[in-house]
């Protein structure tokens, strides 16, 4: 009878595995500016701090708020017009002509009734499009990309487009002494416009 030995067991080399903690990315604090060791051996960032003199932030912020203040509007009126609670006449020089032709669009063909459809038979019924989200990204002073979520039939969607300060001709008062008040055209203001619209 034969019998079966099993082979000495080979010798298994594990390979050395280092855990470093990952780099922080963020200051600790206002005293935390500079650069220095962190932990083991990793070196914290070195974060510039802004020059009192800079005025720029100060248009950057402005133009932040503006953008977003737009765009929470210009959503909201843009769900109302796609759920036929107000005609497309109400979106203006809000948007861009081409945006109002493709809004046009998904309310002639009832894009967004198809969505609501698709949710569950039997639960409540739907009430419209429901902004949810807005967030702004500013590119400069005069342009930003934008994105947020909707709520529609019971399902979360997602949108994203583009708002710009345009150049637009406003009716004036000229009142200067001898001639009277009237209008013309003459006057140009920027104002923001949503130029690029996504539907997800």
């Amino acid at each position: 009878m034969q019998t079966l030995t099993s082979a000495p067991p080979v010798a298994t080399r594990t390979p050395r595995v280092r855990v470093l903690p990952a780099p922080t990315y963020e200051p600790a604090g206002p005293g935390a500016m500079g650069a220095g060791a962190v932990g083991s051996g990793t070196v914290r960032a070195v974060f510039p701090r802004p020059r009192p003199g800079a005025g720029t932030s100060r248009k950057t912020l402005a133009a932040a708020v503006e953008a977003r203040r737009f765009t929470v509007a210009t959503s909201r009126l843009l769900f109302e017009v796609i759920d036929r609670r107000r005609g497309i006449a109400h979106l203006g020089d809000s948007v861009s002509p081409s945006i109002a032709d493709q809004v046009a669009a998904l309310v002639r063909h009832d894009a967004f009734r198809v969505a609501e459809t698709t949710g569950a038979p039997g639960g409540p019924p739907a009430r419209g499009t429901v902004l949810q989200r807005v967030h702004v990204q500013l590119c400069d002073t005069s342009a930003a990309e934008v994105f947020g979520s909707y709520l529609r039939g019971g399902r979360v969607r997602a949108f994203a487009g583009r708002v710009e300060r345009k150049p637009c001709r406003v009716r004036g008062n000229d009142s200067r002494p001898g001639i009277g008040v009237r209008s013309g055209l003459g006057q140009v203001e920027y104002r923001w416009q949503l130029v690029a619209l996504e539907f997800c």
